[in-house]
């Protein structure tokens, strides 16, 4: 995460905070009611993918789909199994990439705020433009997560989401070509709402992607702009 990114990070947690601290014992109950016990979720998402690996801008579609539990009195532990994929071409200079990423996710909320750790796991490719791999591999690491519900009338939520996964370790089919992924930042604004009083809810929402790639020790930053629809189906236990 570079400094720029941090700090206005960081601020609009502190205003959120100086905000909603005061009433977190009350917000406790808003939130929850919006939440599912146990649930499945799946967005479908346009992304622009700006990269400066194959020195091309261009969009494409991505899937995200995942599993989740909400639990405690509060439902305040969430657990998340969650995937994400894309592969995106360039029809500029005929290149393409493709991503995906599994992440195990658990959050502790309190009120209206959560924070939790990442398991993370990651594919990642990219094809030049005589249809040669780049490279192609795969790596596992960690991370964080932060962020916020707020409740907005009734059930609907407003989700504030900021996770950063390290792939610690990067496997190249190629061994002769070194690749390393950096510290991936997702910055996630998200409005859930009910179609029905507790199964069924519509999410709609966009989600700000960077990702740096070191490529034969050459640094590229590769973002990613998503605006997405989807649905979550849940129920109450």
């Amino acid at each position: 995460m570079n400094r720029f990114s941090s700090a206005l990070l960081g601020q609009i947690f502190f205003l959120l905070a100086m905000i909603l601290v005061p009433t977190l014992p009350a917000s406790a109950q808003d939130v929850a009611a919006g939440l599912k016990t146990i649930y499945l979720n799946a967005d479908y998402a346009l992304t622009t993918h700006k990269s400066k690996l194959v020195e091309s801008n261009d969009t494409g579609t991505s899937l995200r789909y995942s599993l989740g539990f909400n639990v405690g009195d509060q439902k305040e532990l969430g657990v998340v199994l969650q995937t994400e994929s894309s592969a995106i071409k360039f029809l500029l200079n005929d290149t393409s990439t493709s991503l995906l990423f599994r992440d195990t996710r658990i959050t502790y909320r309190l009120g209206y705020f959560y924070f939790g750790a990442i398991s993370g796991y990651a594919e990642a490719g990219a094809v030049a433009a005589d249809g040669t791999d780049m490279f192609s591999g795969r790596g596992t690491g960690y991370g964080y997560i932060a962020g916020a519900y707020l409740p907005i009338g009734g059930r609907s939520l407003l989700q504030i989401d900021v996770a950063s996964v390290s792939i610690s370790s990067f496997l190249n089919k190629d061994e002769a070509v070194t690749v390393a992924l950096g510290s991936r930042l997702d910055i996630d604004i998200s409005g859930h709402i009910p179609i029905s009083k507790k199964i069924m809810t519509l999410d709609i929402g966009y989600r700000q992607r960077t990702l740096p790639i070191v490529y034969n020790s050459v640094s590229y930053a590769e973002t990613m702009q998503k605006t997405y629809i989807g649905f979550t189906v849940g129920n109450e236990i």
